[in-house]
């Protein structure tokens, strides 16, 4: 197992563990450094940022002097406790970090512990910004320091410089794990020898402090420390992992309700498929029943013509009875001729 000696790592540490991260603006995974900023009439430019996460994550901007351009939050609780925080511009760094802080305390963040430990006070410099003074991050911890002391907040501030970044931007695993020590409030601890890769953005550190096994997990861009049980810890031993299997489990269902939601939607959509079917369907029996519409107003045309027809041919019969009955009484005036020429030929 390797180990930590905490002491000659912590000499700038207060003891305990309440976490502030300053992340620069210029930080690829953090977004830029703004670029200018109005101040008296004169356009500054910033040359840094830093971010301060206690779970509250505020990004403060500064020019080349170290004074303030800017403070916003980056999550919602960083959002919310800048949301009516106003006159800083102008102000050093450490001012704004000491307000801060206490502002931070005020609203209820430092309430929330991790193991039974206040967060820690992480002070971290992205790449890219520039150190307006040789003691600027130093400057910048002792103002949380001072914060940290006059309301008894019992947390350790840290900075984060440059060279303790990774090339691709995340904090270095021996950092990590001096800000996991800082957490818990530990000297010195041997660290399980393991290759620590990084999972999702997170260090998965196991070790050993005072005969007691520790396992936490530390966001490798904020320097929060997510997670830190021990194994005599009773709470951990039982309630986290009945905890744990809670949020499993609840996952599992939020994935089975998310199945069933796409399932659902899947329905829904043959469903509309169906109904433009039916529709198509419906507008082609209307079709179907205009055509037999007028085919039966064509039979109907066809039927009139028929009738009158038939009405002409009676008529025509009627004619030819009525000369048949003419030729029949020709006839007769015949025979009565014939008979009347016998007659007479008989009296000749």
């Amino acid at each position: 197992m390797e180990k930590m000696n905490w002491k000659r790592i912590m000499g700038t540490s207060v003891a305990c563990g309440l976490s502030l991260s300053l992340l620069a603006g210029c930080s690829s995974s953090r977004g830029n450094v703004p670029s200018v900023k109005e101040k008296g009439g004169i356009t500054a430019s910033a040359v840094g940022a830093v971010l301060l996460s206690i779970n509250p994550e505020i990004e403060i901007s500064y020019d080349d002097n170290g004074l303030v351009m800017d403070v916003a939050g980056v999550n919602d609780d960083g959002k919310n406790v800048v949301s009516n925080f106003d006159n800083y511009v102008g102000d050093t760094c450490d001012e704004v970090i000491h307000e801060l802080v206490q502002k931070i305390y005020e609203d209820g963040y430092f309430e929330n512990t991790i193991a039974g430990n206040s967060k820690n006070i992480v002070i971290k410099l992205e790449e890219g910004s520039a150190y307006p003074s040789d003691k600027f991050l130093e400057e910048i911890a002792e103002g949380a320091k001072e914060a940290v002391n006059k309301y008894g907040i019992n947390s350790s501030a840290m900075t984060i410089k440059e060279e303790d970044m990774t090339g691709d931007g995340y904090i270095g695993l021996e950092k990590a794990k001096e800000l996991v020590l800082a957490q818990l409030g530990l000297d010195e601890a041997s660290f399980v020898e393991k290759d620590y890769k990084l999972k999702d953005g997170v260090y998965e550190l196991e070790f050993i402090s005072g005969g007691i096994e520790y396992e936490y997990e530390v966001h490798a861009v904020t320097g929060k420390v997510l997670e830190a049980d021990h194994e005599k810890n009773d709470d951990w031993n039982e309630d986290d992992q009945e905890d744990d299997k809670d949020d499993d489990t609840d996952d599992q269902n939020d994935d089975t309700d998310d199945q069933n939601d796409d399932m659902d939607d899947q329905n829904d959509d043959t469903d509309d498929q169906n109904d433009d079917t039916d529709d198509q369907n419906d507008d082609t029996d209307d079709q179907d029943d205009d055509t037999d519409d007028q085919d039966d107003d064509t039979d109907d045309q066809y039927d009139g013509s028929d009738d009158q027809d038939d009405d002409t041919d009676d008529q025509d019969d009627d004619t030819d009875d009525q000369d048949d009955d003419t030729d029949d009484q020709d006839d007769d005036t015949d025979d009565q001729d014939d008979d009347t020429d016998d007659q007479d030929d008989d009296n000749d």
